[in-house]
């Protein structure tokens, strides 16, 4: 009687220890493939610095901010439209020769450009990098105001009706 692999449960004659998604198996030959082989000797995860990395990233995102920091945002430019049209005609192109540059239909930037549709994310990185032009700004969020902002404040006592 042989081995029983770990990943497809066959009865092999031979099993080999192999790193699969960062946990070790004893997998067949048929199965193998779909891991790293591990080396003698060692039991560390050829993966651990990705595991690691992963770990950062997930501690960087659960921190608390704080909201009355001022930090900025990048949002669409109000003038997009004019900005998109004025850098086409700079290049004397017309909708249908940008559209087949950036492979966009003909439709859909008339619609940007008149105004009546925002561009996707994707699609602003292509017509900056066409057009070379840029759509996206740099905009300042506004503090929320605290209590010593010297104006009145509205409290849950104010709804209040003392009798």
């Amino acid at each position: 009687m042989g081995a029983i692999c770990e990943l497809c449960g066959k009865d092999v004659p031979e099993t080999r220890s192999t790193w699969v998604e960062g946990t070790q198996l004893k997998l067949c030959k048929d199965c193998q493939k779909f891991g790293d082989k591990a080396k003698s000797g060692t039991s560390e995860s050829p993966t651990k610095v990705v595991i690691e990395s992963r770990l950062q990233q997930r501690e960087r995102r659960m921190k608390t901010r704080d909201i009355y920091q001022e930090e900025e945002a990048f949002e669409l430019a109000e003038d997009y439209s004019k900005r998109i049209r004025d850098g086409r005609t700079a290049r004397g192109w017309t909708q249908e020769q940008l559209g087949a540059k950036i492979n966009e239909r003909v439709s859909t930037l008339s619609k940007i450009e008149s105004g009546t549709m925002k561009p996707t994310d994707d699609l602003v990185s292509k017509l900056e990098k066409s057009l070379n032009i840029v759509l996206i700004e740099k905009v300042p969020l506004i503090k929320p105001e605290g209590k010593n902002s010297g104006g009145s404040s509205f409290t849950l006592g104010d709804l209040i009706k003392k009798k």
